[in-house]
């Protein structure tokens, strides 16, 4: 483990980002980052996990993890740098001279110089996300992305120059993807075990791993260019009926919102597409128009 920047913070002592580098020699680059929001923890574990395995052989290659990285916003269980409130996520590709969120992105950035990124994130804390990776339309991400056989794949278009760490990336010539699962400000073992196998299902698809074991086996998922989101009509407190990775058919009861007081039904949500359940409202109450579950359509 070494130290890859550090600057002094206003109180706790100075902030380090840490980064795990494993094997060096020829072969692929790959960096793998996670942590970016503090409350975000499963994706934490997750690359400790892959850390865990990278231990016991040497890659081809050059595998770097960067486990957490706001880890002052982890100290407290925020999403934000806590001294700004800023999002690191907002920052990249980030400035060396600029404020610390600025600086800690372009130290990232610097962090990451690899052929092959990914950016591992939770849901927000009012939502539990299913294991799943965001990857192009096409090409190298894609390939990795399926190579990974998480339960789902959405792709969908690049949005360059928006600020985030994938767009960042794509804009450094570097291919990038993102894998997401579990919930903010919660630690979802299983969910963060099954992001874990399949981020060393891509380091095996790369040629970077000895032997065959590393889940290769594992069925692909459902892929898919669509989601649907199914938001709250008026506020409320919902009931889900559904979780994360359950396929369902159109019309299918999703949830209720009911009154918190009394428990009164005041709508039901039914599935307007057929598909696999991406993510569920974790937090109940609701208001209108805030999401309660998104579904990953079964079409191409």
């Amino acid at each position: 483990m070494s130290v890859v920047f550090s600057l002094e913070a206003p109180y706790r002592g100075a902030y380090a980002l840490h980064r795990l580098s494993f094997g060096g020699g020829p072969g692929p680059r790959v960096a793998i980052v996670a942590g970016v929001h503090g409350n975000e923890v499963a994706g934490t574990h997750a690359l400790n996990l892959v850390a865990n395995m990278l231990r016991m052989q040497r890659p081809r290659g050059t595998v770097h993890l960067l486990p957490l990285v706001n880890t002052m916003g982890a100290e407290e269980a925020r999403k934000r740098w806590p001294f700004d409130d800023r999002d690191l996520a907002d920052a990249f590709p980030g400035d060396p001279d600029g404020q610390p969120v600025d600086r800690i992105a372009a130290a990232v950035m610097d962090a990451t110089a690899a052929d092959v990124c990914v950016d591992v994130h939770s849901g927000s804390s009012r939502l539990h996300e299913l294991p799943h990776a965001r990857a192009p339309l096409g090409g190298r991400g894609l390939e990795l992305a399926r190579a990974m056989a998480l339960p789902v794949t959405v792709r969908r278009a690049s949005h360059a120059s928006s600020g985030g760490l994938v767009d960042a990336w794509t804009d450094a010539g570097r291919t990038a993807l993102q894998v997401r699962g579990g919930r903010g400000g919660a630690l979802d073992v299983g969910d963060a075990t099954r992001m874990a196998r399949g981020l060393a299902r891509m380091l095996g698809a790369l040629g970077m791993l000895n032997g065959t074991d590393h889940g290769a086996q594992a069925a692909a998922g459902l892929e898919t260019a669509r989601t649907t989101d199914l938001r709250a009509e008026s506020g409320g407190f919902f009931v889900p009926e559904v979780a994360p990775g359950e396929r369902i058919e159109t019309g299918a009861l999703l949830g209720t919102v009911r009154h918190p007081i009394g428990g009164e039904m005041q709508e039901q949500v039914r599935a307007t597409r057929h598909g696999v359940v991406l993510a569920v409202r974790a937090w109940p109450m609701v208001h209108a128009r805030e999401l309660l579950v998104r579904i990953a359509d079964e079409v191409g």
